[in-house]
């Protein structure tokens, strides 16, 4: 019973001061004049919690949708917990009907379960986070549903529907480190990449990198300071409002960035020692690059 005053939900402007909670039937009734003045919703949650630990895993919504699953991993199995509490002479037809399930979803989506089930170990081995996953799972569906990449060949479009997923979710990685980390040719990759670009009706959209994009990658392998990691910032945006990026790799104009700011602020990295820690680029690439930049933006550096 409560003491506290409290007010008709109908707006009829009744008050009463002690009410009954009646928590089976959903109700608060005034204990004087025995009047439903509203009703009690249950905030809790909507399942029930049984003695042998169920309770601890449950959840409200099942796990969010997901493109990286040939079903959008909305799909249901038969699961054992359920198989054991019937009879034993029922199990034996479960589990058979279990396998059977397994069996005709597996010969009906093969060539998608195989073709995401790369690009799921792929997007691993890069180390790439599940919004990329997500947006290359929508490009290997074209390219599935359109009778591409049979056989080996789906590797190579994988390779390079995470390229594009990169690209799109501002992720710098270039054809030559995805192709090396994955061990797929690279002239495959880009003609997959072409096809894949031809499925989404000659337009990907995503902007293209700059150097400024690979500033963190660099920061990172080469273990640069802070002092460092500011001057190749501002050296990547005084780049951007020239025009020596045209027809140039970005990555080997942000490599000669990394070398220029390193030698400036006291941590010189040798050219050959930052193209071999990416292996996509030649030491002659940040070389040439490296005066490019000196020329345009009229740097002197004491090496």
């Amino acid at each position: 019973m409560m003491s506290e005053t409290f007010e008709d939900q109908n707006n009829t402007g009744r008050k009463c001061t002690e009410v009954i909670v009646d928590q089976e039937r959903g109700e608060i009734i005034c204990s004087s004049t025995g009047e439903v003045l509203g009703n009690v919703f249950d905030s809790g949650p909507e399942w029930r919690e049984f003695p042998n630990n169920e309770g601890m895993n449950r959840s409200r919504v099942g796990a969010p949708l997901t493109k990286a699953m040939h079903d959008y991993g909305i799909s249901t199995t038969i699961s054992d917990s359920d198989i054991r509490k019937l009879k034993f002479s029922q199990r034996k037809k479960m589990y058979v009907l279990r396998r059977r399930i397994a069996s005709t979803r597996m010969r009906e989506n093969k060539r998608m379960i195989t073709a995401l089930t790369i690009l799921k170990e792929n997007a691993s081995t890069l180390k790439l986070p599940q919004v990329v996953l997500e947006n290359a799972s929508i490009l290997m569906r074209k390219v599935v549903e359109a009778g591409l990449g049979r056989g080996e060949k789906i590797r190579a479009y994988s390779a390079a529907a995470l390229y594009i997923a990169c690209r799109i979710s501002k992720i710098p990685r270039s054809f030559s480190y995805i192709s090396n980390i994955l061990d797929v040719d690279e002239e495959s990759v880009r003609y997959a990449y072409r096809k894949i670009v031809e499925l989404s009706g000659g337009k990907i959209n995503a902007r293209i990198s700059r150097p400024i994009d690979f500033v963190p990658t660099f920061v990172t392998v080469l273990k640069l300071g802070k002092g460092t990691e500011k001057l190749m910032y501002r050296l990547s945006n005084a780049v951007d409002k020239t025009n020596m990026l045209q027809g140039k790799s970005p990555i080997a104009v942000a490599a000669a960035i990394a070398y220029i700011s390193s030698a400036i602020m006291g941590e010189k990295r040798n050219q050959r020692d930052i193209a071999s820690a990416f292996g996509t680029f030649t030491d002659v690439a940040v070389r040439n690059r490296y005066r490019d930049i000196v020329d345009n933006l009229y740097i002197e550096v004491m090496l």
